[in-house]
């Protein structure tokens, strides 16, 4: 089943628009990108898929690894962000699909050589995104997407217990509490709902054969974890407060954080084969 907000907050203009700022300011989209392009293989390849490719920062990437006449197809479920991505990412070997990825194949009829995701395939029904890439894919192309370390189950050392000096979340929810009377709400455990064996369990379902997995990590600056969170589908913290509000918490504890500080993530990177 499709989470229910996969799409919430993505259709807007001014999300759209600091997003793919954030993508080609900060390294993390491109560096992500390219460890999926590798896996691909896509050094003779013709014609690849970007699933929830946002506003084409993974395309452009992929088309810097693929031969001079390929075409990737970016396929995402939000106008804004693909309208957004046609006007920054204009190289005309990039075609944009506005769809649910669920449904993937009913618009793409000829078979392609691989597809890739990044940094979204747990906002999808992975189970109807699997059977759909199977049925666009060649025999041998490969599908290679990653999972943030939360939802696989993985080391989620950003989310641990704070150490000195305290993070930027950690002062953005003391400053709300003092200076707003925020109450944050109680922490609540929750399944990492794409393991590896669930995923591969999945994938096999869907009629892949072999699947690989392994690991990579992210470090973050504080100055990219700030520019993360003046997206308004990403400020903190939830609730009733404005964006202004939240914007001038963000502005206090980006003052009094240590910004030598790294902020490091792990993702899965899984590479299956049709």
């Amino acid at each position: 089943m499709r989470p229910p907000d996969a799409i919430v907050g993505w259709n807007d203009e001014t999300n759209a628009e600091l997003y793919d700022q954030f993508t080609r300011t900060y390294p993390l989209y491109a560096a992500s990108s390219r460890e999926l392009a590798v896996r691909a293989d896509l050094a003779e390849k013709g014609l690849v898929v970007d699933l929830c490719g946002g506003t084409g920062i993974t395309a452009s990437v992929l088309l810097e690894t693929l031969p001079p006449r390929a075409r990737v197809i970016s396929v995402d479920a939000a106008n804004a962000m693909q309208a957004v991505g046609q006007r920054t990412h204009t190289d005309p070997r990039i075609t944009w699909i506005c769809s649910q990825v669920e449904t993937v194949a009913e618009h793409i009829p000829e078979p392609v050589d691989a597809v890739v995701c990044n940094s979204a395939i747990w906002k999808t029904d992975t189970p109807a995104v699997f059977a759909a890439v199977k049925q666009i894919l060649r025999a041998g192309g490969r599908f290679v997407f990653n999972i943030g370390g939360a939802f696989a189950g993985l080391d989620r050392s950003s989310d641990q217990p704070e150490r000195t000096p305290p993070s930027l979340n950690h002062l953005i929810n003391a400053i709300a509490v003092a200076d707003h009377g925020y109450v944050p709400p109680r922490q609540k455990h929750v399944d990492p709902t794409l393991t590896p064996a669930i995923v591969r369990n999945q994938l096999t379902a869907a009629g892949f054969g072999c699947v690989d997995m392994d690991t990579v990590s992210y470090a973050w600056t504080v100055e990219e974890k700030r520019a993360w969170l003046s997206i308004p589908l990403f400020a903190r913290p939830p609730g009733p407060l404005t964006h202004d509000q939240r914007m001038t918490i963000l502005q206090k504890a980006y003052d009094k954080v240590d910004k030598t500080r790294l902020i490091n993530t792990t993702w899965l990177i899984v590479t299956a084969e049709a």
